[in-house]
């Protein structure tokens, strides 16, 4: 079998494990969602208000934790050497999920500071942002020990746990939030402490894995005392990550509002179309993921020949899995859309957008392998810059395309932003494996 070839299914074997973890994943968080939808008004505005705080906070923590994985990666079979990487990487993940879940437990007051309406404040309480707080230090643990076993390659494990970790969440919070039999519902309360339940036993049990399934199995490794110069060198590398992310993330945040300025269907059209987007993106997330490992062992081979490769075998095993789901959403975008909505007008305005979102996707996945090649160089900045340009040219013109095109204007400069993309991570993906 040809290397590209042999490459490309050993991608395939490690992304597959990774992509049906992330299913699980959006499935836990959709029947969490739901289930809160059946609480009163004002339980669901408050946990609305501390989800758009959480979400990006942990969006953040885990990219930067992703700055570990080439360090554990060059040391996958040096049990002495990794298990320093393991105690910087733990903790970052206690500083960063530290910081964020104080930031949550103080939501009742930076809530009224910003003028949030009292019967959202009366329904936030001050336990629910303590619990929820709780929960953010939890994932972010949770988060390191992920990231360990991606680096490692332990990929069928991490589904393992992401499986284990959706059925706590579709049986534990419907009955914290909603009650059964004599248990009674506790609401937004029973929502936070499912969150923090949930939290602290996987963080539980992704360390046993991590102690049991590695090469770590055996040996005393505890968080110890930190030494801050391995927890920085991992941050240099994973916080570009984040803020990568947080640009991302922010940007389609700022898209949603511009829209919302459209009109409601428009409004609606759009967020149904984010989720579409987002779904179908999924497997160039977790072949690009599952390439990081490959990428890093052979920048420490200083192999260009070879870093270079594994972003060629991710484009041919994420863009084909990419296209074909497309096409398959296109074949289908009747009764698809349909699940989500019953309104004519929206149905009609998703399917007509399709072909958008379509080069959305595509042009996403294509750039996203060589920004995981970059992370896997310990290059991840130069990702960092891009995003900043591409996306903060597409924040500034996201008014004047809504005007003069609509929803339509806006995902066309979308497509263009994320074209962009593919242009300033190839190039800088071209440069930095060139200097191996």
């Amino acid at each position: 079998m040809a290397p590209l070839a042999e490459r490309a299914r050993a991608l395939g074997g490690k992304a597959l494990p990774l992509y049906f973890s992330m299913l699980a994943g959006m499935a836990g968080t959709m029947v969490t969602a739901g289930v809160i939808g059946n609480v009163a008004t004002a339980d669901l505005a408050a946990y609305a208000l501390v989800i758009t705080v959480f979400a990006p906070m942990l969006m953040v923590v885990q990219g930067a934790l992703r700055g570990s994985m080439p360090f554990i990666a060059e040391n996958e079979d040096d049990p002495a050497a990794l298990a320093p990487v393991v105690r910087d990487s733990t903790w970052l993940a206690l500083v960063l999920g530290g910081a964020g879940g104080v930031v949550l437990a103080l939501t009742p007051l930076w809530a009224r500071a910003i003028g949030v309406a009292e019967p959202t404040l009366v329904a936030l309480g001050t336990v629910p942002p303590m619990l929820v707080g709780l929960g953010m230090i939890a994932s972010a643990f949770k988060t390191s020990v992920t990231v360990l076993l991606i680096g490692l390659g332990r990929n069928r494990s991490v589904m393992g746990l992401s499986l284990v970790d959706t059925a706590l969440a579709i049986t534990v919070t419907p009955v914290l939030v909603l009650g059964a039999g004599p248990v009674p519902g506790l609401g937004l309360t029973g929502a936070a402490l499912a969150m923090a339940v949930n939290g602290c036993v996987m963080a539980a049990l992704s360390l046993y894995v991590s102690r049991r399934r590695t090469v770590l199995r055996g040996r005393p490794v505890g968080p110890g005392a930190p030494v801050w110069a391995g927890v920085v060198k991992i941050a240099r590398v994973g916080l570009p990550t984040g803020s990568t992310l947080l640009i991302k993330f922010g940007t389609l945040s700022l898209l949603g509002l511009v829209v919302a300025r459209i009109g409601t269907e428009q409004a609606a059209a759009h967020q149904l179309l984010v989720v579409i987007a987002n779904f179908v993106f999924i497997p160039a997330v977790a072949v690009g993921q599952s390439s990081i490992p490959f990428t890093a062992r052979a920048a420490g081979k200083g192999s260009s020949v070879e870093v270079r490769r594994t972003v060629t075998a991710g484009y041919a095993v994420a863009v084909p899995v990419v296209a074909v789901a497309l096409a398959l959403l296109w074949a289908l975008a009747g009764p698809v859309v349909g699940m989500f909505t019953s309104d004519p007008s929206v149905r009609e305005t998703v399917i007509g957008l399709l072909p958008v979102v379509a080069a959305v996707v595509i042009a996403d996945a294509v750039q996203a392998l060589p920004g995981m090649g970059l992370l896997g160089l310990k290059r991840a900045r130069y990702s960092m810059y891009t995003f900043a340009v591409c996306y903060g040219l597409l924040c500034a013109g996201a008014v004047p395309a809504a005007a003069a095109g609509g929803l339509a204007g806006v995902w066309i400069a979308y497509a263009v932003a994320t074209a962009g993309l593919i242009v300033g991570q190839g190039v800088a993906f071209h440069r930095e494996s060139a200097r191996l």
